[in-house]
């Protein structure tokens, strides 16, 4: 049986890219969750944008690696999956 992970909502990870989680805390699922819903719920999705922006233009060498974090934490926590689909 074949197991596919369906994209998270950018959104979702520029939330988390924004939040002021470190990386080296290593969250599990359920805080990589509440962090999310959280951040958006104070600065809203246009907000998470505005200051992701600002990070890749003030400091994109640190940028990119923090962004593939949240990628990758966010799939972790929040990206359904179809069990039995053909990938």
């Amino acid at each position: 049986m074949t197991t596919t992970t369906l994209p998270v909502d950018p959104v979702l990870c520029m939330a988390l890219f924004v939040s002021d989680t470190p990386r080296s805390s290593d969250p599990d699922d359920a805080t990589i969750r509440e962090t999310v819903g959280r951040t958006l719920d104070q600065l809203g999705p246009d907000e998470c944008y505005a200051r992701a922006a600002e990070v890749f233009g003030d400091r994109p060498e640190t940028a990119l690696d923090r962004i593939q974090w949240a990628r990758e934490m966010c799939t972790r926590a929040m990206a359904p999956t179809l069990t039995g689909v053909a990938a």
